[in-house]
C-alpha cells in the first residue's frame, strides 16, 4: 500500500509542479515578478518521502520485533 501511496504523491508533486510553472509563466508575461521564498518543492518531496519510509521503518521494526 505504501507503494501506492508514494505513487500517488509523486504523480501529485508532478501535476502540481508543472500547474505552478505554468502559473509563473502567464504572470511573467503579464510583467508580474513572482520571488520564490521558502522551501523548494523538491526539497519539500524529498522531507515528506524520508518521514513515510521512516515511519514505515519504525512500524516494521516495532511490530516485527
Amino acid at each position: 500500500m505504501l507503494k501506492y501511496l508514494t505513487l500517488a504523491a509523486i504523480i501529485y508533486f508532478f501535476f502540481w509542479l508543472i500547474k505552478h510553472k505554468i502559473r509563473t509563466r502567464k504572470l511573467a508575461q503579464q510583467g508580474i515578478v513572482v520571488e520564490q521564498k521558502g522551501l523548494r518543492p523538491i526539497t519539500l518531496l524529498s522531507i515528506v518521502m524520508l518521514v513515510m519510509y521512516g515511519g514505515y521503518m519504525l512500524y516494521y521494526f516495532f511490530t516485527r520485533a
